[in-house]
């Protein structure tokens, strides 16, 4: 990301940090999360694959770090989400 914007990375840390509150770290998976969520809404077929695979497609390299993400920032694990959007349509 640094060198897409044509800077440092201790430099694009300490701005995010500074204006996100936040780590890089935690900033870039926040991204993460709420992109695959806007994916698993829009998306039916992503529904089906393994949490393993959603983990890879949202950018993690572990279902376990997705996870632990996931339910930090969603508060309920990804497949109780999935069981709910899935609920949600069936209605």
């Amino acid at each position: 990301m640094a060198k897409r914007l044509n800077t440092n990375t201790n430099y694009l840390s300490k701005i995010i940090n500074q204006y996100k509150s936040t780590s890089f770290s935690n900033y870039l998976n926040n991204l993460r999360i709420h992109n695959i969520v806007n994916q698993l809404k829009i998306n039916p077929a992503i529904r089906k694959f393994t949490i393993k695979a959603i983990a890879q497609e949202a950018g993690f390299s572990n279902s376990d770090s997705f996870s632990k993400v996931f339910i930090k920032v969603k508060g309920v694990k990804p497949s109780q989400y999935i069981r709910g959007l899935e609920k949600s349509n069936t209605v």
